[in-house]
């Protein structure tokens, strides 16, 4: 949100998976009634979701600031699990450079983008997106964002890994957006510059810090504006393995979140989304947001629960593409 070496990730995995183990029930004993509600719920895998987020949030990666030279070697691990989640890329690539504005002039920006080819309308796009980008190094201080917004990226791609076991009706675009921390630049350009035509892009689901929440709460917005999410976010009120909440996407200020993270372009262009976030926490854009500070429980509960949302969306789609059709945001 406007917000390593192979080695070190075998080492940290037993301990990462330890520590997912000891704030929620393992998938083997969690209740019968909330993983065969829906597939998304038990099969995603927490064990390689936590090594992206200790990865991507790493202090080798020094905070990721577009342009800066973490921020490629995050490129380079998640363009990595690109390939190993089997996604096609556009026009023979997945990366794609745009030239941002900084102070004393440019830099280069480049949004990694691959999709998952529909089984049944290959021609309709759902667009699931994070910013990998953060606030890079001040002054020797490395700013890691684990939260935010490494939590977001390794959920998109575990959902992407999971989607290549779970083909979708639609065509489904994963973006991992940059330039998020200097005015959604990214998830702009995209849309300027879209792969696809922007009257194939049905919806736009966004992650962004999805990692921790003291209450245990993952936020929802954009059933607000787009009241057709609202019946699919709802039922999935009673089974998801987090309290899911409505809400912060009406009325002015910062409690309406819906220009504040890479949803904001697609609003205006008239394109349904969905958010998924938590509350800001004293952490937030600050040097702590660590990984150390993630709930392992609470994120992975998190991320099959969108996974479980994007599995809805995409078996449901055909009202989205009315609504879309027929009215555009508020």
């Amino acid at each position: 949100m406007a917000r390593r070496a192979l080695f070190a990730l075998l080492v940290i995995a037993p301990t990462l998976s330890a520590q997912a183990a000891a704030k929620s029930p393992p998938p083997a004993v969690q209740s019968t009634s909330r993983t065969s509600k829906g597939i998304g719920y038990a099969g995603i895998d927490s064990v390689q979701l936590l090594i992206d987020l200790a990865a991507i949030s790493a202090d080798s990666m020094d905070g990721r600031r577009t342009g800066s030279a973490g921020n490629i070697r995050a490129r380079a691990y998640i363009l990595r699990q690109f390939l190993a989640a089997s996604l096609s890329p556009f026009s023979q690539r997945f990366t794609f450079s745009f030239t941002v504005a900084r102070q004393g002039g440019t830099t280069t920006a480049t949004n990694l983008v691959g999709y998952h080819e529909g089984t049944k309308h290959p021609d309709r796009y759902i667009v699931l997106s994070a910013h990998y980008d953060h606030l890079g190094n001040k002054n020797g201080v490395i700013y890691n964002g684990a939260d935010d917004n490494a939590s977001g990226t390794a959920g998109v791609l575990a959902i992407a890994r999971w989607l290549k076991e779970h083909p979708p009706e639609n065509s489904v675009i994963i973006a991992m957006f940059d330039g998020e921390e200097q005015g959604l630049l990214g998830s702009k350009e995209f849309l300027t510059h879209s792969p696809v035509p922007l009257d194939k892009i049905v919806a736009n689901v966004n992650l962004d810090m999805v990692g921790r929440n003291a209450n245990g709460v993952l936020w929802a917005a954009g059933a607000t504006p787009w009241t057709v999410m609202r019946p699919l976010l709802e039922g999935l009120i009673p089974t998801a393995p987090v309290t899911l909440k409505l809400g912060h996407d009406s009325g002015t200020g910062q409690e309406n979140w819906t220009q504040q993270s890479d949803q904001g372009p697609f609003h205006t262009a008239r394109i349904p989304w969905v958010y998924f976030g938590v509350e800001d926490h004293p952490d937030y854009h600050q040097p702590s947001d660590k990984f150390a500070k993630i709930e392992p429980g609470f994120f992975v509960r998190s991320v099959r629960t969108i996974a479980e949302f994007v599995h809805r969306l995409d078996q449901g789609l055909e009202p989205v593409v009315a609504a879309k059709t027929r009215s555009p945001a508020r």
